[in-house]
């Protein structure tokens, strides 16, 4: 997509702005292209969004091929790339939008053009959906249970409402939000709760599970406090009761589970037996998030905050958000003792291995692309690490006022971790934390370091001898490589189970 005015202003985009987005208290979504004036060399940049501005700080970056594509534009096309984050602050105004680049351009001046258009609307519009019953002449703090369906396994849809039923903790109500199942088992969901007023079912159309259980959240009825369910796990039964007594003045409780085949063998006892969990440090939750949403418990006035979700660049998990803007606001609480069963299946897509599994390294990688294969740090930077930044700032702007100050130095630093070698340094530094015993993130700072290092790689080595105004036509000059998957809206996530 791209976009001219008569000045010669021009721009494209790689990464496109999402087609609707829901403000609540404040949004953002990232973007990367790339924008340049034949006149003159581009001083700064900006994106501006429904009359909120955003400054680029990652202009300026090495474009090859729009150099070659725009010889009649002079070297300036060049050196016209640029990745932003574009912020929409919860004061913005509902409808359409459009999203214009404005650059200030070295004896030009300001120069402008409209590259995309969106849909803004206020807040997170829930479905309409029946209304469960809370039990009458039972007492205790009123529980909203979320479950997010998509094709259960019947037998352990069973097992589950089941165990939901067998709380000790009685005053609660449970909301399905089914994302797209198959006739007969969703029929099958229907059946297995009819008559009890207590459950209520919403079949909606195919989301994947972070869309679908935004969903389930947006359904919950008025009430005091919030559980997340999944559909095929074993709930013992004082889990409630328990995560409520923990949760005290925290904003969100949560437990261990132990790790169980379909048939309630033990795998493991702990949840934690590879990792060493972490609830109290800001920055390793941000990097590698340790909230298992089956195992959690929230106060009511944390969706407030956390809805609408961020907008899914790449793969974004709802516990992990949920965790985020918990800790961000306050404390969090943890159970050190399995409250429930996890149950591991061949149609669960993220299971416990997969979800504690370190990610590759630097080495690693170099030995696999070496080899020809592995995940490039192009692609690690343009989909990991921007979907990091975008939680980043969508928290910046929702919590910033009643985080800590140690929190908000960790936010910062992670945001600053591409844009100054301090920051990265301070990101590789936080790798020292594993060699006490506390290694929490698996290894993430290493993962991160590499996509932000290699992903910003060919800026770096275009410095110096690879000026643009000294380009012959067959010039080899590195760009970033193509990276698989950038999407002109964005991807709906793989179903989890």
């Amino acid at each position: 997509m791209s976009g001219r005015i008569a000045d010669e202003l021009r721009a494209g985009l790689d990464i496109l702005p999402p087609a609707e987005l829901a403000i609540g208290r404040g949004t953002a979504f990232p973007m990367a292209g790339w924008c340049h004036h034949p006149g003159g060399r581009t001083l700064s940049l900006e994106i501006e969004v429904a009359g909120a501005r955003s400054p680029v700080v990652h202009h300026s970056l090495p474009r090859r091929a729009v150099w070659a594509r725009e010889r009649d534009a002079g070297p300036h096309a060049y050196r016209s790339g640029f990745v932003a984050i574009a912020r929409i602050p919860g004061s913005s105004p509902a409808g359409r939008a459009e999203v214009v680049l404005r650059a200030r351009i070295a004896g030009v001046g300001e120069r402008e053009t409209v590259v995309g258009s969106l849909e803004l609307s206020a807040a997170l519009k829930p479905p309409e959906s029946p209304s469960p019953a809370f039990p009458s002449g039972v007492t205790g703090p009123r529980v909203a249970i979320c479950m997010a369906s998509f094709d259960p396994p019947p037998e352990l849809l069973k097992r589950q409402l089941d165990s939901i039923r067998e709380q000790s903790h009685r005053n609660w109500v449970c909301v399905i939000s089914d994302d797209g199942s198959r006739d007969e088992r969703a029929e099958r969901i229907r059946n297995e709760i009819a008559e009890d007023e207590r459950f209520a079912l919403v079949r909606g159309p195919r989301l994947g599970f972070y869309r679908n259980f935004e969903r389930a959240l947006a359904m919950a009825p008025d009430s005091d406090l919030v559980a997340l369910c999944d559909q095929d796990d074993r709930w013992r039964s004082d889990k409630l009761e328990r995560l409520i007594g923990a949760l005290r003045g925290a904003e969100l409780a949560y437990s261990d589970a132990r790790v169980v085949t379909p048939d309630g063998e033990v795998v493991e006892a702990s949840y934690w037996s590879v990792r060493r969990n972490n609830h109290t440090n800001f920055a390793s939750l941000a990097l590698a998030n340790s909230i298992t949403g089956a195992a959690t418990l929230f106060r009511r006035d944390l969706l407030d905050d956390a809805l609408p979700f961020p907008p899914a660049h790449h793969a974004p998990f709802h516990d992990h958000w949920l965790g985020l803007v918990a800790l961000a606001r306050g404390e969090i609480a943890y159970v050190d003792e399995p409250l429930y069963d996890y149950v591991q299946h061949e149609h669960v897509v993220i299971g416990h291995s997969q979800a504690n599994r370190p990610p590759r390294g630097p080495l690693e990688h170099l030995r696999e692309r070496l080899g020809g294969s592995g995940k490039r740090a192009s692609a690690i930077y343009y989909h990991d690490w921007l979907q990091l930044l975008v939680f980043c700032e969508v928290l910046r702007l929702r919590c910033w006022a009643r985080m800590s100050e140690p929190k908000r130095r960790a936010l910062q630093r992670l945001m600053a971790a591409d844009r100054r070698l301090a920051g990265l340094a301070w990101l590789l530094g936080r790798r020292a934390r594993g060699l006490f015993g506390r290694n929490e993130t698996l290894d993430r700072e290493l993962f991160f370091a590499y996509g932000v290092a290699g992903g910003r790689a060919p800026e770096l080595l275009a410095l110096g001898r690879h000026r643009p105004g000294r380009l012959a036509p067959d010039a080899e000059v590195p760009e970033p490589p193509e990276v698989p998957g950038l999407r002109a809206a964005p991807p709906p996530a793989a179903p989890r189970g």
